[in-house]
């Protein structure tokens, strides 16, 4: 299991083996620590028993409320391995986990009972509780062999309202402030037959998501063409990643997940402009904050642009947002 948390205060994640395992990070005010052990059989048990709870063992990420944008700071993610995969759900706030408190709250009380650990490794890098890439966790789910897709991609817009306001935002495509914040969110995913799903939401704090949807099919040619921006052999190599949460005014989020032969290569990457930084009161200023490799995602927004947002095809309607999460059906 990989599980993360996000508040004002801390951002702490960690990945626990089934042999009890585990690889702890806390993040307080942008200094990181690094942990490594064992648990013992009771933790294990515990944490086993809350994940095969019924309350998670059939959750879909789509049955989780949606959120862009959020006065309250409490982010939980939790990778759990099952026999089909990786099954990833994203709880943006503690309104989402409401519905499922009975499991969500004790899940909780078990990360902060055990990210109490002593003695942190010194010189170890971090890599965000990141499984082995041969394990393929994090964000994706590993391809349906029914219904496989080339490529789902996320890309969320920050913008202030209004001028001198920021927020905290992170790899899990959610923003958390109390300042005015308009987040616009794009995804698409293709599938190899040629099927796409295209989502666009707009979301101004304090109100609704409003969420448009299109599907329609691309010809082979489109597909081999996208096919070849992903088999970009800088972009292949480069390993699974969650970037760290921003306080920033202004920029993009950029989640990319392709299939390989591998499994699943989950890459999220930033830029933003007015970071901010660990300077005396920690003012926003006009520094950019842009992930390494971030233009490797050039090209392939271009091609999404110029095959799937620009093509004339008639919104659907009636169909539920799903963020583009891979469907085991024909979309």
């Amino acid at each position: 299991m990989r599980m993360e948390r996000q508040t004002r205060e801390e951002n702490v994640c960690m990945l626990v083996q089934q042999d009890g395992h585990y690889h702890l990070e806390r993040l307080i005010t942008g200094r990181p620590r690094v942990f490594e052990g064992t648990l013992g059989s009771p933790a294990v048990d515990e944490l086993e028993g809350l994940l095969n709870s019924d309350q998670l063992t059939n959750l879909k990420q789509a049955q989780i409320e949606t959120s862009l944008a959020s006065e309250d700071m409490d982010q939980v993610m939790v990778a759990i391995s099952r026999p089909y995969g990786w099954q990833s759900l994203n709880f943006p706030n503690g309104k989402s986990r409401k519905p499922y408190k009975q499991t969500m709250d004790q899940l909780v009380r078990w990360l902060d009972r055990n990210k109490q650990q002593q003695n942190p490794i010194v010189g170890v890098a971090t890599n965000r509780c990141m499984p082995p890439q041969t394990a393929q966790a994090g964000t994706e789910s590993k391809a349906n062999a029914a219904n496989p897709y080339v490529m789902r991609i996320i890309v969320d817009h920050y913008e202030p309202l209004r001028l001198g306001t920021a927020a905290s935002v992170n790899s899990t495509t959610s923003m958390n402030s109390t300042a005015d914040f308009k987040v616009t969110r794009l995804c698409a995913i293709v599938y190899e037959n040629g099927r796409y799903r295209l989502e666009k939401s707009i979301q101004e704090f304090g109100s609704p998501v409003r969420p448009e949807i299109y599907r329609d099919t691309l010809d082979k040619a489109q597909v081999d063409e996208l096919r070849n921006l992903l088999n970009n052999p800088k972009l292949v190599v480069l390993p699974s990643s969650a970037a760290p949460s921003v306080f920033a005014r202004e920029g993009d989020l950029i989640n990319l997940a392709v299939e390989r032969e591998r499994g699943v290569q989950a890459l999220s990457f930033s830029s933003f402009f007015g970071a901010r930084t660990q300077e005396k009161g920690m003012k926003d200023n006009t520094a950019l904050a842009v992930s390494a490799n971030v233009e490797l995602t050039h090209p392939i927004r271009k091609w999404v642009k110029q095959n799937i947002e620009e093509r004339k095809t008639q919104q659907q309607k009636d169909v539920p947002a799903t963020t583009c999460i891979p469907s085991t059906q024909p979309e």
